[in-house]
């Protein structure tokens, strides 16, 4: 064991410091003598109206007291070097710098030498264990202890962190389920500052078993009972989203037991009361039950509901700040003049007297009420200035306890019209000014309209030219921000802020379908393309087509597929230019459509060309109209041995037969985002009409018809939630002139993924009697309704937006084929009930699985259905 130094020996060198010390001053020479290892130098000498005395210059630094850490290592930290004049400043911060870097307590003392000074840097070594032992971790690793200890950089332990690194194991312990975990610190060596040998610290982990929760029973939830599994979950614990649960479909061993989720669940079960109008509920544990092996555990949770909170009156002031122009969290205000009548802003609220008073009533009417003012100019955005923005304030609520009611003022600060100065654009640095300026339907000069710019905001987003479908969650979706006009206070400029995303797309997959088979997919797809814009030399077309500097930039968009397949073979090119004649407001768009298919039936072979041309006007930006002319050659051959329907038979003797005509159609939306709409509606008619004066093998014609309808169970601005999606399908044909029957290959058919899933493709509907196959329908008319639940949603980075990237459905689907034109035979419907899981992230996966409720004779059921990889 190492001599302790005796307290004479010390004393001795106390006085001599404190000597050496009065004996620098008086030559006016910086000494350091700090008393903490964190106390700052002491101050300079007094000001002298004498000559500034020379500072001296450091000669030598000797280093007393050195053992984990080298001479060198200590000097290099203290910072002052030998040859030098004394750096007072230097010296406290080195001081510093010894204890927060290496645990060290220092100090420096300073002696007058003929030619300058001496300095002598006396270190304390804290004890330490260079490397922690851990005994009695059976379930946890070292690394894992390690990790929680805070010690992934140095695996060093001073005594005095001792006991903030056992909080932090227990911690970790409980954090995984070992409930009943305990450490205790066993120390060896180290007792005082002055030994030569490191400290030895154990930790003894006493880990007990893993508890895991066996059940979770929750009483006195009458108003919101626990009912259900899986997604169709429902009552206060679904409501929550508690966490710890028994053994269920996802964990067959039960969630671990863990005291601080267990207390979290507490809180969110109680907010869920809450916020829907239970405001004296109470939620607390009764009681845990542990089994005799301590593994296992069952939590009795006591609700006490109480009444529901109703709304005894409702009132609506305006207030202006009392400090527009002060801090943000000034929050004085004072009364003002509401800008409409307060009838005109109650109707439009939900809140009114013997209605529940719930979260979702006041989320409801704040929204209402700032898209009433926002029509008016009266906007909420944080680029607003706090003098102009619209605010929605903290209600104003008075409870009266005996007959359990809220009296309810909300309270608006109406800001002040915002008018457009100028519409501008951040972030395109390819694309034309005019491609953008297409979509907009706020201008100039305007009061500025929030529905208008937000629907705005959603057309630009649904062009694709501002996305990254390979990394949506790194790519930031457009936004817009409010700009200040220098010297005016109400006009504004209005910027939409976008990011040029992945506009060229080249890949090479494949996939494999329950419609179509195993297929290989090579696309190359060009967003917001520019024909005209050439490269600067041949050799450079591809390095500056991806760099965006060559056809790039104009709106347009360019297509080419080949795609080969066990089933189906396809081939396509399509061009579209939204403005073909600089029209701006009202563009004329051109769109040239191309494909190449063949397909292998049950049936027969089909091969098909199809070439179109087709002007569409966009008359809003919600409707618009197009015509053009289509030409089709099919050809139908190797058709099955054992019979097929006379139609089918008929065609294929023929040959290759040209169906050439008139096209029109039109569409009608309105939805909040047109790459995945949650909200709106959209509506599409189509019509094709073959033969007669414009030539062709058969005169007859289609008209189709579609409307598809969203709406969402709860706010998709805040975050992704269920929804509700209504589809209606209607198909029309009908032969004219010298044709007798609609031509085969061109009548409806249905099944598969898409109509009437539960099914096989072209296993549902009329079916020939001889044969057995399917005839088709002239008219068919389907529907579907979906439940759409988002089952996994990530967080875009820097940004609140939320992308939805797992979906599960639960579908009905019904429907109806008749082989005659204008007839259907309510009879013949078929229904069919299921349920789906898409993936949209990183690979589009469709999982159906159809279970058919009406069937008839000849059809062909097909429960699972699904569909792999990009086509």
């Amino acid at each position: 064991m190492p001599r302790r130094r005796t307290s004479g020996r010390r004393l001795l060198r106390v006085v001599a410091s404190i000597g050496l010390t009065l004996a620098l001053v008086a030559h006016a020479v910086g000494q350091v003598v700090p008393q903490d290892p964190t106390q700052g130098v002491q101050g300079p000498p007094a000001p002298s109206t004498q000559e500034a005395p020379t500072i001296p210059i450091v000669r030598k630094i000797e280093v007393l007291g050195a053992k984990r850490y080298t001479v060198e290592r200590l000097i290099e930290a203290l910072g002052q070097r030998v040859g030098t004049q004394l750096d007072r400043v230097t010296v406290d911060r080195g001081i510093k710098t010894l204890w927060q870097s290496f645990h060290v307590r220092a100090k420096v003392s300073a002696s007058e030498v003929v030619d300058g000074v001496e300095l002598v840097l006396e270190v304390v070594e804290l004890p330490a264990d260079l490397e922690p032992r851990f005994v009695g971790n059976d379930g946890i690793d070292d690394a894992t202890l390690i990790k929680w200890a805070g010690l992934d950089d140095s695996k060093q332990v001073y005594l005095h962190q001792a006991p903030r690194v056992r909080q932090r194991l227990i911690e970790g312990y409980h954090a995984e389920g070992f409930y009943w975990a305990d450490v205790d610190i066993v120390t060896k060596g180290g007792e005082s500052s002055e030994l030569d040998v490191p400290a030895d610290v154990i930790f003894e982990i006493r880990e007990g078993p893993k508890v895991r929760v066996s059940d979770v029973v929750i009483t006195g939830n009458d108003s919101m009972p626990d009912t259900g599994f899986g997604f169709w979950k429902d009552g206060v614990s679904a409501l929550s989203k508690r966490e710890l649960d028994g053994p269920h479909f996802t964990n067959w061993k039960g969630e671990p037991y863990v005291k601080e989720v267990l207390d979290s669940d507490l809180v969110a079960m109680r907010n869920v009361y809450r916020d829907r109008g239970w405001l004296d509920a109470v939620v607390e544990v009764t009681g845990t039950e542990f089994n005799e092996e301590r593994n296992r555990v069952t939590i009795h949770i006591r609700v006490d509901e109480g009444p529901r909170w109703r709304v005894s009156t409702v009132a609506i002031r305006a207030f202006e700040w009392e400090n527009p122009d002060g801090r943000d969290d000034d929050e004085r205000v004072v009364p003002a003049e509401l800008v409409f009548p307060e009838a005109e802003l109650s109707a439009l609220c939900d809140a009114r007297p013997g209605i529940v008073w719930e979260e979702r009533v006041k989320a409801h009417d704040r929204l209402e009420l700032r898209k009433r003012y926002g029509s008016t100019g009266r906007i909420q955005h944080p680029s607003l200035s706090r003098r102009v923005n619209w605010t929605f304030l903290d209600p104003d609520l008075v409870f009266d306890q005996a007959t359990k009611t809220v009296a309810v003022m909300y309270r608006v600060v109406q800001g002040r019209p915002v008018r457009l100065h100028e519409i501008r654009f951040a972030g395109t640095t390819h694309t034309r000014d005019r491609v953008l300026r297409t979509e907009l339907s706020v201008y100039p000069g305007e009061i500025a309209d929030l529905d208008e710019i937000q629907k705005s905001l959603a057309r630009i987003q649904g062009t694709g030219f501002f996305n990254d479908d390979m990394n949506p969650e790194q790519h930031r979706d457009p936004t817009y921000r409010f700009r200040a006009v220098p010297g005016e206070t109400d006009l504004w400029d209005l910027e939409f802020v976008v990011e040029e995303g992945r506009v060229v797309n080249f890949n090479i997959t494949g996939g494999v379908d329950s419609n179509e088979g195993l297929f290989g997919l090579l696309q190359l797809s060009m967003r917001n393309f520019d024909i005209a814009d050439a490269p600067s030399a041949p050799w450079r077309a591809l390095t500056e087509t991806y760099d965006k500097e060559a056809f790039h930039g104009a709106g347009q968009k360019l297509s080419i597929e080949l795609s080969p397949g066990t089933v189906v073979q396809r081939y396509g090119v399509n061009f579209y230019e939204p403005d073909i004649f600089n029209l701006y407001r009202q563009p004329i768009g051109l769109d040239l459509d191309f494909q190449k298919r063949l397909r292998i039936y049950d049936t027969h072979d089909e091969d098909r060309f199809e070439g179109a041309v087709r002007l569409r006007r966009r008359f809003t930006h919600d409707f618009s109209v197009g015509l053009g002319f289509k030409y089709n050659l099919v050809d139908v051959t190797d058709i099955d041995s054992d019979g097929v329907p006379p139609t089918l038979a008929a065609q294929e003797k023929l040959g290759d037969q040209a169906f050439q005509g008139l096209v029109a159609d039109a569409s009608w939306r309105d939805v909040d985002n047109l790459l995945s709409p949650r909200r709106g509606y959209w509506v599409r008619a189509n019509s094709k009409l073959y033969g007669g004066a414009f030539g062709g093998d058969a005169d007859f014609v289609q008209t189709e018809f579609s409307a598809d309808g969203y709406f969402p169970l709860g706010e998709p601005e805040v975050e992704v939630v269920p929804g509700i999606h209504v589809g209606l399908d209607f198909g029309l044909s009908d032969e004219y002139g010298d044709t007798s029957d609609v031509p085969y290959t061109e009548r409806y058919q249905g099944g598969g993924t898409n109509i009437l899933r539960g099914f096989e493709y072209r296993g549902v509907g009329p079916s020939d009697k001889a044969s057995g196959f399917p005839l088709g329908g002239e008219t068919y008319l389907a529907g579907t309704v979906e439940y759409q639940y988002p089952l996994f949603k990530i967080t875009q980075p820097g940004t609140y937006r939320q992308i939805e990237t797992l979906r599960a459905t639960v579908f009905f689907d019904w429907g109806v084929f008749d082989p005659d034109p204008y007839s259907l035979d309510l009879g013949e419907m078929r229904t069919s009930i299921g349920f789906g899981v898409g993936l949209a992230y990183p690979l589009p996966l469709t999982l159906n699985f159809g279970f058919p409720i009406d069937i008839q004779d000849g059809d062909v059921r097909r429960t699972f259905s699904f569909s792999i990889g990009l086509r």
